[in-house]
C-alpha cells in the first residue's frame, strides 16, 4: 500500500475509533481494522510517517494487524538539529486521552552507535495498573556530538507478566516532541567539580547571595557553593513559585559542610511535601567549630524517595530560586565570652545566672531591682537553645517564682522558618538529695516533696518528666517544675499568651536555683527575633504564710454550722472560709478542655503543682438517727480589676465513714487522724464538686430517666464584682448517715479553668439543714429528695430496731 493510502486509512480508522466505545481493563480486541505502520527500526528510518518531527503530535494505536493484537512495537525516528548542544532539551511525552486502557505506556529514546547498535538514552513507563492511564513525560539533555544525528524512539506496552503484552485498538496514544534550550543557565552544574559559585554581597551589614535555576530534566541535580565563615549564622532559602500547577518534582535540598569534595558531610536536607504548592524550603545554621568554617555546597534537586529509588521528573517551565544571606550572631547571650573563650548559653551548664537578693510583697505594683530579673535572647538558628538560672537566697516562708515569656518585634533578619513553630519554656531545679548521684535519680522520680509531680491529668507528660529524671547528659537528675509548648494553630493562644507561670517556693535553707531554657522543641524552625523572659520573686499572700507551721501548711479546722436557709449557706463568717490560689495553671474539668487547652493552659502544658490548694478539716454534729442531713455548697470568686473571672473552683471531698473501721492512723495524705477514709463514689471515680452547666443525671437520677428531665447541678450569678456558684436544690446535697457518724470531713479547694494569674479571694460556704429538702422539675411539680425509709416499730421484746434504709447516698455515682 502506498504511504499516501495507508495514512489515510489510519486517518479514518483513529475518527471511527474515538466514536467507537471503550475496551474492558484487561485488553482491548477492537471493532475496526488497524493499520499497523512503523514497527522496525527500518521503518522508522525510512518511512515518512515515522519521523515524529518537534513540535508535532501522532496519534497511533499500539496494536497489530491481523488475529493477534498484543505484542505491538512502534518504532521512530528524530532528526536533531545541527546547532544541538550540551545545553539541548529533547521533551518527549506519550499519553493515553482515554480514561482507562490495558496498556501500561513504555517509551525509550536510543541513540546508534558507532557499531550500529542502539544504546538507550531514557526510558521510561506508566505503571498505572487499574488505574487511569498517566501522562510519560521525560526530558533528556542531550550533547554536542549528537547535532545532526538521528535518534531512535520506541513505543510499547510494559505489562507487569512480560510474556503477556496488552493493547488497545480502540484509545490511541498521543506522542510529542520538544526540542528547546534548557533554560538553566547555570548547566552543566550537576557534577561536584562543577558547581555553580555564588557571590555574596554586603548589604545592611548582612552578606547576601541569590540565584535561580531549572531542574529540567529528570534526575537533575544542581550544585551551588558559597563562603561561610566560622562564628556566622547562614540562612538558605529555596523557592518554587506558584504556577498554577504543582511542578513535575518536590523540590529538596541537601546543605553540606566544607570539605564536600572529598566527604559529604549534610549539615541538614528537606524535602516540600506532596502536593504542595508553591514550594518553600529553608534552614538556618551557625557555623560553631572551626573545622566548618569555609565553602560550603548547597545541592538542589527533585526529590526521589527512600534511597534514591524514584525518579524526579524534569519540568522545563518551573524555575526555582535559592536566597542567601550569612548573618553576625546577633543574641548577645549566645556570643557570651568567660575567660576568653565564646560560650554561649546553648546548654544546661552554661546557663547565664543571675541572682534575685529578696521577693517583692505579695501584691505589690512596683517591683525592687532585687526581686525581678528580663532575659532577653532569640531563637536565631536551627537548634538554638537559651538556658538561663535563677539563684534564690534562703527563705523562712514560702514564696512564688512568676515568669513570663514575651516575644518582640526586633531582629528577624530573614523570614521564619517554614516548619511549624514549636517553642518551648522548661523550668527546672537540680536535684542532688543522697548519697551519690543514683540516690538523686531516685529522689529526682519518687520523692514528692524533692521533685512534686502533676500529671494526674495528663498521664502523657509522664514520660517527659521521668526523662529528665533519668538523663545522663545532664550535670544532675532535672526535676521538671513547668512547660509552656506553642500552638501555632489554636488560636486561643495567639502570641504566645500561655507562656507564663507561678511556681511554688517552699521554705528552704542555703540556695535554690531555678533553670529556665527556652527552645524550639521540633528543631526544626527560628525566626531571629528577640524575645523577654520576665522571672519575678514575690512573697506567698498572708493567707498562705499564715497556713504555715513548721514549715509545713497545716489544715484549717472548722465546725460545721446548721441552717434553715436553702439551698444556699447564710453569707456569714459562722459558714463561710477565705483564701486565695496563688499559684499554678489550675484544674481542667472537661476532657475536650484538656485537649484543646483552655483560658491560661495550653493542650500540651505541665506545671508539677496544678494549683494552690487550701484544705478544710469540718467537724460534723453528733445528730440522732436518722443521721442524713442535707448539705448546703456555696462558692464565690472575686472578679479581676478589668472585670474578668481569674479563675473558678474545684472542690474535692474526703469523707470519714464512720461505720467502718478506722486504720488507727493517720491515713496517708488524707490528713484525718482515725479516719476511714472514702475520697471515691461508686464507680471508683473521684469526689470533686466543679461547676458545670449542662443538664447532667444526679446521684437519686432514676436509670431510665430521660434527657429532658435532667437539670443542671449548679447555679451560676455573676455579680459586678464576683462569681457565685451554688449546688442547685435538684443535686440533693447531703451528707450520708454514715459520714455524718464519722464526725468530720476534708474539703480540698483548688483552682479551676484558670484564665488569669491574677491574686483573688474566694470564699467558701457551707452548712448542713434537714433532710430531706425539694427540688422543682420541669413543668413545676415539687419534688422530695429521697428520705431514709421507716424503720417500723419496736419490736415487743425491747429489742433494737434496725436502722432506717435508703435515704442519702451522695457518694452514688450514676
Amino acid at each position: 500500500m502506498k504511504t499516501q493510502a495507508r495514512l489515510l486509512s489510519l486517518a479514518l480508522l483513529t475518527l471511527a475509533a474515538a466514536c467507537s466505545s471503550k475496551g474492558d481493563d484487561k485488553e482491548d480486541a477492537g471493532t475496526v481494522a488497524v493499520v499497523d505502520v512503523c514497527n522496525s527500526r527500518e521503518e522508522a528510518l525510512t518511512l515518512d510517517e515515522c519521523e515524529l518531527k518537534p513540535g508535532e503530535t501522532l496519534e497511533r494505536f499500539l496494536a497489530k494487524e491481523g488475529a493477534q493484537r498484543e505484542g505491538d512495537q512502534d518504532w521512530y525516528r528524530i532528526v536533531l538539529p545541527a546547532n544541538t548542544t550540551a545545553r539541548t532539551l529533547l521533551n518527549l511525552n506519550g499519553v493515553y486521552v482515554a480514561s482507562s486502557t490495558a496498556v501500561q505506556l513504555s517509551l525509550t529514546v536510543l541513540e546508534t552507535l558507532p557499531d550500529g547498535k542502539e544504546a538507550a538514552l531514557a526510558k521510561k513507563d506508566d505503571k498505572h495498573g487499574q488505574g487511569a492511564p498517566k501522562p510519560v513525560d521525560m526530558v533528556l539533555p542531550l550533547r554536542a556530538d549528537l547535532a545532526g544525528k538521528t535518534l531512535l524512539v520506541l513505543v510499547q506496552d510494559s505489562p507487569d507478566v512480560v510474556s503477556q503484552p496488552k493493547f488497545d485498538a480502540r484509545s490511541p496514544y498521543r506522542l510529542t516532541a520538544r526540542i528547546t534550550e534548557n533554560p538553566d543557565t547555570n548547566e552543566p552544574n550537576d557534577a561536584m567539580a562543577a558547581a555553580t559559585p555564588v557571590a555574596l554581597t554586603s548589604a545592611g551589614g548582612v552578606l547576601t547571595g541569590t540565584a535561580t535555576g531549572y531542574l529540567a530534566t529528570d534526575n537533575d541535580v544542581d550544585r551551588f557553593t558559597f563562603d561561610v565563615p566560622q562564628g556566622k549564622v547562614l540562612y538558605v532559602g529555596l523557592t518554587a513559585p506558584d504556577q498554577g500547577a504543582v511542578p513535575n518534582w518536590r523540590l529538596s535540598y541537601q546543605l553540606l559542610r566544607p570539605g564536600f569534595l572529598t566527604k559529604e558531610e549534610k549539615e541538614d536536607e528537606d524535602q516540600v511535601r506532596p502536593g504542595v504548592r508553591p514550594g518553600v524550603l529553608a534552614t538556618a545554621r551557625k557555623v560553631k567549630e572551626a573545622k566548618y568554617g569555609g565553602k560550603w555546597m548547597l545541592v538542589v534537586r527533585g526529590y526521589r524517595g527512600i534511597s534514591d529509588r524514584d525518579t524526579a521528573s524534569g519540568d522545563i517551565q518551573q524555575a526555582y530560586q535559592v536566597d542567601l544571606r550569612v548573618l553576625d550572631e546577633a543574641d548577645a547571650q549566645d556570643s557570651r565570652v568567660v575567660d576568653g573563650v565564646v560560650v554561649g548559653n546553648d546548654k544546661v551548664a552554661d546557663a547565664l545566672a543571675r541572682g534575685l537578693t529578696a521577693p517583692a510583697q505579695d501584691l505589690a505594683t512596683t517591683i525592687p531591682a532585687g526581686a525581678t530579673t528580663t532575659f532577653t535572647g532569640r531563637l536565631g538558628y536551627i537548634g538554638d537553645e537559651d538556658w538561663y538560672e535563677v539563684k534564690l537566697p534562703a527563705s523562712g516562708v514560702p514564696t512564688r517564682l512568676h515568669y513570663h515569656l514575651v516575644p518582640k518585634s526586633e531582629g528577624g533578619r530573614f523570614p521564619p522558618l517554614p516548619d511549624v513553630p514549636d517553642r518551648q519554656v522548661l523550668v527546672f531545679t537540680l536535684v542532688s538529695k543522697g548519697a551519690n548521684i543514683e540516690a538523686w535519680r531516685t529522689a529526682c522520680l519518687s520523692d514528692n516533696a524533692e521533685c512534686p509531680k502533676g500529671y494526674g491529668e495528663n498521664p502523657d507528660i509522664a514520660p517527659l518528666v521521668q526523662d529528665y529524671c533519668r538523663r545522663t547528659d545532664l550535670p544532675a537528675p532535672m526535676c521538671l517544675h513547668s512547660l509552656r509548648e506553642e500552638v501555632s494553630e489554636n488560636p486561643r493562644f495567639v502570641n504566645l499568651s500561655n507562656f507564663r507561670g507561678v511556681i511554688p517556693v517552699p521554705v528552704f535553707a542555703g540556695e535554690r536555683r531555678y533553670l529556665f531554657n527556652v527552645q524550639d522543641n521540633g528543631v526544626g524552625w527560628a525566626d531571629d527575633k528577640d524575645y523577654d523572659l520576665v522571672v519575678t520573686w514575690r512573697e506567698e499572700d498572708a493567707d498562705e504564710v499564715g497556713r504555715y507551721s513548721g514549715g509545713v501548711e497545716q489544715v484549717v479546722t472548722k465546725a460545721m454550722a446548721s441552717t434553715t436557709a436553702f439551698p444556699a449557706p447564710p453569707d456569714t463568717a459562722e459558714y463561710s472560709v477565705s483564701g486565695r490560689l496563688s499559684h499554678g495553671y489550675g484544674r481542667l474539668r472537661s476532657g475536650d478542655d484538656r485537649v484543646n487547652g483552655r483560658g491560661v493552659r495550653g493542650p500540651m502544658d505541665y506545671d508539677a503543682v496544678p494549683s494552690d490548694v487550701d484544705s478544710y478539716l469540718l467537724t460534723l454534729p453528733s445528730v440522732p438517727a436518722p443521721e442524713d442531713r442535707a448539705w448546703l455548697v456555696q462558692w464565690e470568686v472575686a472578679k479581676t480589676p478589668d472585670g474578668g473571672t481569674a479563675h473558678g473552683l474545684a472542690l474535692d471531698l474526703t469523707f470519714c465513714d464512720g461505720d467502718a473501721a478506722a486504720d488507727g492512723g493517720v491515713t496517708p495524705d488524707a490528713g484525718i487522724e482515725n479516719c476511714a477514709v472514702v475520697r471515691a463514689g461508686s464507680r471508683n471515680q473521684g469526689l470533686t464538686l466543679g461547676y458545670r452547666s449542662d443538664a447532667l443525671r444526679a446521684w437519686h437520677t432514676p436509670a431510665g430517666a430521660s434527657a429532658s428531665s435532667l437539670q443542671p447541678l449548679y447555679t451560676l450569678e455573676e455579680r459586678p464584682n464576683s462569681t457565685v456558684v451554688t449546688l442547685a436544690p435538684y443535686a440533693c446535697g447531703c451528707l450520708e448517715g454514715r459520714f455524718v457518724r464519722g464526725g468530720k470531713m476534708r474539703v480540698d479547694v483548688s483552682a479551676a479553668e484558670r484564665n488569669s494569674y491574677e491574686q483573688v479571694n474566694y470564699t467558701l460556704r457551707t452548712g448542713y439543714g434537714d433532710y430531706p429538702q425539694s427540688y422543682t422539675r420541669d413543668g413545676g411539680v415539687t419534688t422530695q429528695c429521697p428520705g431514709p425509709a421507716d424503720a417500723g416499730t419496736p419490736d415487743p421484746d425491747g429489742g433494737v430496731p434496725p436502722p432506717p434504709s435508703g435515704g442519702c447516698v451522695f457518694t452514688r455515682q450514676p
